[in-house]
């Protein structure tokens, strides 16, 4: 007659029990932490790119403003230089009531003005207030008809004084010594990004030798200390960001 296996026996025969569910919560650790990685350096990664879009815009928009500072003093160069002579004392005197800041005293600790002058009006009466550059119509040409617009990369305002020389003598509105001050602000197209640029403007010892009557030829303006008026990049006395 055959007997049951004893309990022992059933026992050691029977196959061990699976451990699934540990091993599985392993994995799936595992997976999260590799998954929570990934998603690091991927926010990381779109974090470094915005931020790196964002200077190079900001460097776009200094740089474009810098370039329409500079275009507003090439045309207070050009104004002031033109065969037709400016009346200078009324330029430094200031035309446009509101927007002009004439310097009427200097101060004895900086020696800086308190005012940064007058707003340049052109040959035409027009101030050169929030003037666009370049132009609508840059560009363009008789029959030029496939010539695109140009895009405004921003737009300027020049204002022009006396040189510090002439101010320390109380000479506000009056030039003895031909030389002066023109100080242009470019804003870029955002609106929001200015550039000051401001310049020396004086007599050129080639056009204004020693000894020669200066009353009857006026010397042709340029950017202090140069022998030509013909570079078209200007010796910048300052520069302020804002």
């Amino acid at each position: 007659m055959n007997r049951a296996p004893s309990f022992p026996q059933a026992w050691r025969g029977a196959p061990p029990r699976p451990r699934r569910g540990r091993d599985g919560g392993a994995v799936l650790i595992v997976v999260m932490l590799v998954l929570i990685t990934l998603m690091g350096m991927g926010m990381t990664a779109l974090w470094l790119t915005g931020g790196n879009l964002q200077m190079s815009a900001n460097v776009s928009l200094r740089s474009n403003a810098l370039y329409v500072a500079e275009a507003g003093i090439e045309r207070a160069r050009a104004l002031l230089n033109d065969p037709v002579a400016p009346d200078l004392p009324l330029l430094l005197s200031g035309t446009n009531a509101g927007n002009d800041d004439v310097p009427t005293a200097v101060d004895n600790t900086t020696g800086r003005p308190n005012g940064v002058g007058a707003v340049l009006v052109d040959a035409a009466g027009v101030p050169l207030i929030n003037v666009a550059y370049p132009p609508p119509t840059f560009g363009r040409g008789a029959g030029t008809i496939a010539a695109p617009t140009a895009a405004t990369m921003g737009t300027y305002t020049v204002w022009i004084r006396n040189d510090d020389a002439d101010l320390r003598q109380g000479n506000f509105g009056l030039d003895t010594n031909n030389t002066v001050v023109v100080r242009a602000q470019g804003t870029a197209a955002d609106g929001r990004t200015n550039v000051v640029v401001e310049v020396v403007l004086g007599p050129t010892p080639a056009e204004w030798p020693a000894g020669t009557a200066n009353s009857i030829t006026p010397p042709e303006l340029c950017n202090s200390g140069k022998n030509a008026c013909d570079e078209n990049n200007s010796t910048l006395s300052g520069i302020v960001v804002n």
